[in-house]
């Protein structure tokens, strides 16, 4: 008796990019199977002293696009079939014992693209020479649909990685600090984070020794939809339609609660008067010339560089008003659609140009966002910033993610981020100089979801507060950096503009204050971490 794939198409999806070699041999070796393989007696168990288990996904797995697994225990001379939903899929002669072909990074990829969404069960048998079935426990899958549709067809998918298939304790292990402190249902959330991550393809410890790092730009889509030139969209949307931070959360995403007690303090960031921590943005005017602009780390020479650009001469009135802060200045050349994001920045004693700690290379609108800032996870800041406006424009939403620091931050990484503060895995926390930096749940570059389900035109809220939590809710907020409140959302907005909505703070008559309300929801509702809305691979 033969085992039959539920249609021809299937197969070839299932195979992916698979030769007519491997095609061949499936065909061979499918046909000397046991009839009974795929309904072999569940009650059977593996071999105490080689236990046989499924590396790449934990169960259950909400999956979209591609999965990455293999087999680990299986001995020299097995194979493995692996089943789905009763019917055989493929068959794994040797080492890594992988279901699927190994792309060009290594890694296990196989599609499931033709599975209809919702429950499947993806279960593995290894066979011996003396045909004894020995079987693997059964993982769920939870497929779901991509987001595909709203992307551009020549964008390309973030990449599955070899990594995927390190058991998820080793990842976890390399990603946690000595002595940092996390109460239990920190810990479990930790983990349940890191599984979401990994059963959607992403690994949150890649190139791990590296803070700053030289692996992961390598890594990003490419691909994209050239970007409108219309000068009249804020500085926020005038990046390609395929940038992750454009994508509105699908209903079905995976997501994983966060503890309720994680965020208490908000602040609204404003970087003229307010708390003086938001963002300079400096646009180049028919005024503006060529300027140098400097950046040196902390007296390292070797860390020196110097970018000409085109600089508006009041370009110091856009220095964030709080001088202990940041001070992160934003310069734009609309004439060249590009930017340089500095951070602490200064005005040059000699030259009276831009002089910084820190200054990305100029980064170009025709990208996806997802580099070019000079905050810690080094994706740029515009695409996140709330611009002048946006929050009290009288006829729509925000049409992007938001986005800033967090008081608990993690030393994992995802998409887009491809950096970290120094040394967060060894450094004190230097807000309170006390306990350990690495102590969160979320990676940088995690995408942090308001509760979608809550219900804003119930809670009263004034226009710029209902347009910040409403922007939270469907693109998310990203983790950008380290800082001192709990969550810290950056704009590009002067406290004034809030002051016909009861201010920030609530001093005026016309409202609570939009900080307080903002912080109120927050604080009170639940709070989800998702992953990328890229394109799956």
């Amino acid at each position: 008796m033969k085992y039959k794939l539920r249609k021809a198409s299937w197969l070839a999806s299932a195979l992916l990019t698979a030769s007519a070699n491997h095609l061949d041999a499936f065909r061979m070796s499918i046909q000397g199977l046991p009839p009974d393989l795929c309904a072999a007696d569940k009650k059977q168990t593996a071999s105490a002293e080689r236990p046989l288990t499924l590396a790449g996904l934990s169960d259950p797995a909400v999956v979209s696009g591609a999965i990455s697994v293999s087999a680990i225990g299986v001995t020299t001379g097995q194979q493995v079939i692996y089943c789905l939903d009763g019917k055989v899929i493929w068959i794994a002669q040797n080492a890594p014992y992988s279901l699927g072909p190994l792309n060009k990074h290594g890694a296990p990829e196989f599609s499931i693209r033709d599975l209809t969404p919702g429950a499947h069960v993806l279960e593995a048998r290894s066979l011996d020479p003396n045909r004894t079935i020995h079987p693997f426990s059964p993982i769920t899958l939870n497929v779901i649909e991509a987001a595909d549709q709203r992307l551009s067809q020549i964008l390309k998918p973030y990449p599955l990685l070899a990594t995927l298939q390190q058991p998820l304790s080793k990842l976890l292990e390399s990603l946690s600090t000595s002595g940092a402190e996390l109460s239990s249902e920190e810990e479990q959330t930790r983990i349940h984070v890191a599984a979401m991550y990994r059963n959607f393809g992403f690994d949150l410890g890649t190139d791990n020794s590296n803070d700053l790092s030289e692996m992961l730009p390598g890594l990003s889509p490419t691909g994209w939809a050239v970007p409108s030139d219309d000068v009249k969209l804020p500085l926020s949307m005038r990046f390609s339609s395929d940038s992750p931070f454009y994508q509105p959360i699908p209903k079905a995403w995976p997501r994983i609660r966060l503890p309720r007690h994680l965020i208490q303090t908000v602040q609204l960031n404003t970087n003229q008067q307010g708390d003086g921590i938001g963002y300079g943005e400096a646009v180049a005017e028919e005024d503006a010339s060529v300027r140098t602009v400097t950046a040196m780390w902390q007296d390292q020479p070797s860390t020196r560089t110097s970018t000409s650009f085109l600089i508006s001469p009041d370009w110091q009135s856009q220095i964030p008003s709080l001088p202990t802060g940041d001070r992160h200045i934003i310069f734009v050349d609309p004439k060249q659609h590009k930017f340089i994001s500095i951070y602490k920045v200064s005005v040059d004693s000699v030259t009276g140009a831009p002089h910084g700690l820190y200054a990305a290379p100029p980064t170009s609108f025709n990208s996806l966002g997802d580099h070019g800032g000079s905050a810690a996870g080094r994706f740029s800041e515009l695409p996140l910033l709330i611009q002048p406006g946006e929050a009290t424009d009288d006829n729509q939403d925000i049409h992007h993610a938001i986005g800033g620091p967090v008081s608990r931050v993690w030393a994992a990484r995802v998409y887009p981020a491809t950096a970290r503060d120094y040394g967060v895995l060894d450094n004190v926390n230097t807000c309170t100089n006390k306990g350990k930096m690495n102590t969160g749940m979320v990676p940088y570059g995690g995408i942090i979801q308001l509760d979608p389900t809550l219900n804003l035109d119930r809670l009263h809220l004034t226009r710029p507060a209902r347009r910040i939590l409403r922007a939270m809710q469907i693109y998310g907020y990203y983790v950008m950096d380290f800082g001192c409140s709990d969550l810290d959302i950056y704009t590009a907005v002067p406290e004034k503009e809030f002051d016909g909505y009861g201010g920030l703070y609530g001093f005026h008559p016309n409202g609570p204050g939009v900080q307080n309300e903002i912080s109120k929801v927050i604080r009170e509702s639940n709070l989800y971490v998702v992953p990328p809305v890229t394109k799956r691979p």
